[in-house]
């Protein structure tokens, strides 16, 4: 069974655990955090007509928004120790999967909250798609892992991340014939998760994240389209319902949902993007990055 998830995760760049995380740890965290937003944002999460009252404090597009000045309650809420509990759950989940040891948790939390933007349909999203790390030639694993914390129900209506699921491959089949050496400079604005994986940076091979996309679309129909304007119903059914498979590697538009209490292990190398929030309602989610060791 473990061999089997970590197998999963490899294929497809995200995997999602139930249940990690005790539910009442969950609703400690969930409290605090609305009852500093209320503090700093006069926000409240039952009265709509405060999310939005102070034009300054959401940012974003008509897909979902978010809250400027987050970094600070999050630094606040980590030095409380009231994740402490949460993040030797996920340790531990870890560990079970990857093996002891394999993956150390960053000290910085951020919040994705999400508030409802001003579209009423959910699509599957065709902009802003991006990668956040490099894919380094002869490497097969990403230098951090980024750990989704479900504080809330969230359902795919709910602004939910959304990734193409084997996209890491084919980058990775990319940097073969694209990478390029001697990029020092973005080695070492990764220095946190990559310190101590190379002898010496300038002999290493790496496609940069911004260099993705553009291959995939030039040689990929399935990505030319993933890019441009449709109906809801035909993306939902070509992305996420089929999906493709190109070189042997399958993919497909997944939404980052779940309950509260599970997690999602996700590789940044893997295209994503953020969606509209068209429920109505407020999300938490939180993000917990995961450094490779040597």
């Amino acid at each position: 069974m473990t061999l089997s998830k970590r197998e999963d995760f490899r294929n497809k760049g995200v995997l999602k655990l139930s249940s990690v995380i005790d539910i009442d740890q969950i609703k400690n965290v969930q409290t605090y955090l609305w009852q500093e937003i209320n503090s700093k944002f006069s926000i409240h999460i039952d009265e709509p007509s405060t999310w939005f009252s102070n034009a300054s404090n959401p940012v974003g597009d008509t897909r979902a928004r978010r809250l400027n000045g987050m970094g600070s309650i999050m630094r606040e809420l980590k030095a409380s120790g009231k994740l402490d509990e949460i993040e030797s759950a996920i340790q531990s989940s870890l560990d079970q999967v990857f093996g002891t040891h394999t993956w150390c948790p960053l000290d910085l939390w951020y919040s994705l909250l999400s508030f409802p933007g001003s579209e009423s349909v959910w699509n599957v999203p065709h902009k802003s798609w991006h990668s956040d790390e490099p894919c380094v030639v002869g490497d097969a694993e990403p230098w951090s892992l980024f750990v989704f914390v479900f504080l809330d129900d969230v359902t795919a209506d709910m602004g939910a991340t959304t990734v193409i699921s084997g996209s890491h491959r084919r980058a990775e089949r990319l940097a073969k014939i694209f990478g390029t050496s001697g990029n020092e400079a973005l080695i070492n604005a990764f220095e946190s998760v990559n310190s101590g994986l190379f002898d010496n940076p300038k002999d290493v091979t790496l496609l940069p994240m911004d260099q993705v996309l553009d291959p995939l679309i030039q040689e990929d129909p399935w990505f030319q389209e993933l890019v441009q304007e449709g109906s809801a119903d035909q993306r939902i059914q070509r992305f996420i319902e089929e999906g493709s498979s190109l070189h042997g590697i399958e993919q497909k538009a997944v939404t980052l949902t779940g309950v509260g209490g599970d997690i999602i292990v996700f590789d940044p190398r893997c295209l994503h993007t953020f969606s509209a929030n068209v429920s109505g309602l407020p999300r938490q989610v939180l993000r917990l990055d995961f450094r490779r060791q040597i």
